[in-house]
């Protein structure tokens, strides 16, 4: 996915007008509700695309421990669970990310320019979770069989840094 994509598919939810949501639209109880909704729409899509990512290392980290029980390896059986919890943790940030105080009943609006930059925000962690998936899959496997504890510490601060990363998130709606 590039720059093309996003722009196309928030321009895409922006014309998107079936006669329920044109008529809310026009009244002015639901004007400042539905203003901006592409931005929301689009960013739930790149953050279900993120979701699926992170997904995928638990898929690697089960796969890692198969691996362990067909080889009878039981010292090492379990050794992905910190990781797994961490993972669990991340993807449930990812997938219930909020908008900072912004909605109806704060009485605080989002700007359009926050939303935007929210938004190249949670794209750019896209790349950063095809680098680390990229990263995790490359080494995994070679750096858990000769040690185990080290190989897991490592993914854990890959994943901590992930995290991080994004929850920076949260700082584009603190008003100065």
């Amino acid at each position: 996915m590039d720059q093309t994509w996003l722009k196309t598919t928030l321009e895409r939810f922006k014309n998107e007008q079936d006669p329920i949501r044109k008529f809310l639209k026009e009244t002015k109880l639901f004007e400042e509700a539905l203003a901006n909704q592409e931005f929301e729409k689009t960013d739930l899509l790149i953050r279900k695309e993120l979701g699926g990512i992170l997904t995928s290392f638990k898929e690697s980290f089960r796969k890692l421990e198969e691996g362990f029980v067909a080889k009878a390896q039981i010292q090492n059986i379990g050794k992905t669970n910190p990781a797994t919890t961490l993972l669990d943790r991340i993807i449930m940030k990812v997938n219930s990310a909020g908008y900072g105080l912004n909605g109806l009943g704060t009485g605080v609006k989002a700007t359009q320019e926050e939303l935007e930059n929210l938004l190249n925000h949670d794209f750019g962690m896209l790349t950063k979770a095809g680098e680390l998936q990229k990263e995790i899959l490359e080494t995994l496997p070679t750096s858990f069989a000769s040690n185990p504890e080290a190989a897991i510490e490592s993914i854990n601060k890959l994943f901590l840094n992930f995290e991080t990363q994004f929850e920076a998130r949260n700082s584009i709606f603190l008003k100065k």
